[in-house]
């Protein structure tokens, strides 16, 4: 368990003051504080479901919604068309997510796996590869000699090392719960997505006519996804560490650029088949 502050250490890199870094990796106090940090690997793959299932949901379903209008489409096909895709696109989504996790993970399990036979029935072997490994990142034959020496007291901490420096993958973690981050990109999906389609489903309740009022409800649709769009491109930004008003304004343009070109097919489209 590392003997620092981590939330100390994070804001002092943010503000790059060397004595705040200082007293945070001093301050023994984060001793009881670690114990959150096991979690972050989880709490990172929800939130990044959560972002990027909202982002795909949200700019799909707008640019459905685009299209069916540059095509002059009544209300309820807008509905119709949006709707199916929510729900299929979101399914097709949330699955996909679990499915590529666990295959990921389960190739990893395999090298594991396949490691560590090696290490328990050829461990010479395994030793002389992690030597040249190091050697080829600059140590001497000494020190990487040295240095395997002391790893290979610990065959857990060196099976793990194997996996890092020899396959280039992070040592295996529990799998039983990769099912949330499918469920949370089908969730986002459906969440998101169906923000284009509020005001249309909402006229549809109130009794509006879709054929008068139809650049009015596409209007608040172009809105409510803007501003929707705008805020998950913050909240990526916050994810990734980037500038979250660039980050913002990045998905904005992705999702205008994708809308556009939907909205100028459906409209080029619905005059080719008149």
């Amino acid at each position: 368990m590392a003997s620092r502050d981590l939330k100390g250490a994070k804001a002092a890199y943010q503000a790059r003051d060397v004595e705040m870094a200082m007293k945070a990796h001093d301050d023994k106090r984060a001793l009881t504080e670690t114990a959150p940090e096991n979690h972050s690997t989880e709490a990172n793959g929800l939130i990044k479901s959560l972002v990027f299932g909202g982002l795909d949901g949200i700019i799909t379903t707008f640019a459905i919604v685009a299209a069916v209008n540059g095509a002059g489409m009544d209300l309820n096909t807008i509905i119709l068309m949006g709707v199916a895709n929510l729900i299929a696109d979101g399914i097709s989504m949330g699955l996909g997510d679990y499915i590529s996790s666990k295959a990921e993970a389960d190739a990893v399990l395999a090298e594991y796996a396949r490691e560590k036979w090696e290490l328990e029935n050829y461990p010479e072997g395994e030793y002389k590869e992690m030597i040249e490994i190091y050697e080829g990142k600059g140590l001497t034959t000494s020190d990487a000699n040295a240095f395997v020496d002391i790893m290979k007291r610990y065959p857990d901490f060196f099976l793990d090392r194997m996996m890092v420096d020899e396959l280039e993958v992070m040592p295996p973690e529990d799998t039983s719960d990769l099912w949330k981050e499918g469920l949370v990109t089908f969730l986002s999906f459906v969440v998101f997505g169906s923000v284009p389609l509020l005001a249309y489903i909402i006229a549809k309740l109130a009794g509006v006519d879709g054929e008068d009022d139809g650049d009015i409800l596409f209007g608040v649709s172009i809105a409510a996804t803007a501003v929707t769009m705008f805020m998950l491109g913050i909240v990526s930004g916050k994810f990734t560490k980037s500038n979250i008003w660039i980050s913002g304004a990045k998905m904005l343009l992705n999702g205008g650029l994708a809308a556009s070109a939907a909205f100028l097919i459906g409209m080029g489209l619905e005059e080719i088949l008149e």
